[in-house]
């Protein structure tokens, strides 16, 4: 009996010595970190954790307790069988809430900092399916514990699961589809598609069963089994770029020069604020041809903004240029270096040429630190970044700045645009963190760090802001010429909208019908057209 007693005492201060660690001091110490998930694991465990201590004490000191009673040492046997049960229970509980509070929780702010997809459609089902799947365990280990055994209870439910899955074999299909349009990632919520049937919507959700689809012509939703989603010809509206290409057909006289004809109709296309093509040219162009069919203050706003926005993509667009050089160059220099491997001068000169690429990305190492200790080099916003000077990210937040100020945008495209972009903005601060990891640790890790600068210059040639290319010029043809009793030609003229996205997704069909008005009018002042 001393012996348990002992025992009872020795544990009772460990609990205390606990409650004091995990109520008072461990709280002031996590508090220093940055992160909070040290703050959150400890109010999900600590309790649980004083149990779990509670029990593993009582089980140990019953072991001192010394009964000559069969019947009394029977009843400990149950009591010992009960503590189990009591600590199967309660970890399971800890390791449950430990999942659903913090692992989830970052991988739903990781899936918002990144492309990926998780925050709508995995994420869900981890946080649905894992901690059945835990309590399932702990509910086996349980009966274990009272001596029963599971093994027939597995066989009973392997089969039940087998019919249940034959008899729901449609939304078993369903739900397997959507983890394969996860997996494959062919869109991304946002995305604009075009239908089999003609039909232009928006992808909102891909559900366990369904995607939810915004149909832009009716203004409605649509729901489509995954497994119908999956087998469909999709087009994608939005990839590689959110360019809108378009059509217009434009009737001239007869008599009309079609050389004449078409390098009008190609300068009022580039004068259009919202339409693709040089942007030198579209600058020139702008200020002499837009908004004469319907002169006013709104279309005033709408080339005093164009103009902006033009000016700052083509500052953004050099910096790329010379950004993407960069990264070209140390990449040539790193592959020399590797076939011969690296020596300590080699190395320091590889991270001296990455931290000037770093404060042309607008991004400055500083060290993360831990009570007074060094912890890590990181990459942060600089001050050039954060004032809106010329560095990469300074010039993307102004050129989307100046983007915000085009009066034909919506409320909802004044969130939709800083969203897309600081997210870039955010993979692109990831990426460049990436390889400050794999150039600090290059001594050690000669892991091909070429490839690394190689892959991101492709991202940020088609990921991230994709330069304005010849092919998206407006093309101008000469279609059909007409008869004697209507002697008109007929011009096909095709080009590109900057944004699909924007305007509920109605924008290409307002910069068609404003193409189209200016045409006419130029086009008639000329006496090309009636």
């Amino acid at each position: 009996m001393n012996k348990f007693i002992e025992s009872l005492a020795f544990f009772g201060v460990i609990i205390l010595a606990l409650y004091v660690l995990t109520f008072v001091l461990l709280p002031i110490w996590f508090r220093r970190f940055s992160s909070d998930a040290a703050i959150t694991a400890l109010k999900v465990s600590r309790k649980p954790a004083l149990l779990t201590v509670l029990f593993i004490g009582l089980k140990i000191s019953l072991y001192n307790l010394e009964l000559d009673n069969l019947e009394l040492a029977s009843i400990e046997d149950w009591i010992q069988q009960g503590l189990n049960v009591a600590i199967i229970i309660t970890v399971t509980y800890v390791i449950s809430q430990l999942f659903t509070q913090i692992i989830i929780y970052y991988f739903k702010v990781y899936a918002e900092k990144s492309e990926a997809m998780w925050d709508e459609v995995l994420i869900p089902i981890l946080e649905s399916i894992i901690p059945i799947v835990v309590y399932v365990i702990g509910i086996s280990l349980v009966l274990e514990a009272i001596g029963i055994n599971v093994a027939g209870i597995w066989v009973a439910i392997g089969g039940a699961s087998f019919i249940i899955g034959f008899a729901f074999k449609d939304s078993l299909a369903n739900f397997l589809s959507g983890l394969v349009l996860l997996v494959d990632t062919p869109f991304q919520f946002g995305d604009v598609v075009s239908l089999p049937s003609g039909e232009v919507a928006v992808i909102k959700k891909i559900g366990l069963r369904v995607t939810h689809l915004y149909i832009v012509n009716n203004h409605s939703d649509m729901y489509l089994p995954n497994s119908t989603f999956e087998t469909q010809p999709i087009i994608n509206l939005t990839r590689p770029t959110p360019h809108y290409y378009d059509q217009i057909q434009i009737q001239t006289l007869s008599t009309a020069d079609p050389g004449q004809v078409v390098q009008l109709m190609e300068n009022v296309v580039l004068a259009h604020p919202d339409t693709m093509g040089k942007i030198d040219k579209k600058i020139e162009l702008l200020q002499q041809l837009y908004g004469f069919s319907k002169p006013g203050m709104k279309e005033e706003e709408k080339k005093k903004s164009g103009l902006e926005r033009l000016i700052a993509e083509n500052e953004l667009n050099n910096k790329l240029t010379e950004l993407e050089s960069a990264f070209e160059a140390l990449s040539n220099k790193v592959s020399d270096f590797e076939d011969k491997g690296l020596d300590e001068g080699e190395i320091t000169f590889i991270r001296h040429d990455y931290l000037e690429i770093c404060e042309m990305i607008g991004l400055v190492p500083e060290v993360e630190r831990n009570l007074g200790r060094k912890k890590k080099l990181f990459l942060e916003e600089g001050s050039l970044a954060k004032a809106g000077e010329k560095s990469i990210i300074g010039l993307v937040r102004a050129w989307y700045g100046s983007w915000l100020k085009d009066p034909d945008l919506l409320k909802e495209d004044h969130k939709l645009l800083p969203e897309e972009w600081e997210q870039k903005i955010e993979l692109l601060k990831r990426k460049a963190n990436r390889i400050l990891r794999k150039v600090n640790n290059l001594s050690t890790d000669e892991t091909r760090l070429d490839d690394t600068l190689n892959n991101t210059v492709t991202w940020l040639q088609e990921r991230f802001k994709r330069s304005r290319t010849e092919w998206q010029d407006p093309k101008i043809w000469v279609e059909s010429v007409g008869s004697a009793a209507d002697p008109q030609k007929i011009f096909l003229v095709k080009f590109f909208v900057d944004d699909i996205k924007l305007e509920h997704c109605e924008r290409g069909n307002r910069v068609k019908n404003e193409l189209y008005r200016e045409m006419m009018w130029h086009l008639r002042n000329a006496y090309l057209a009636k």
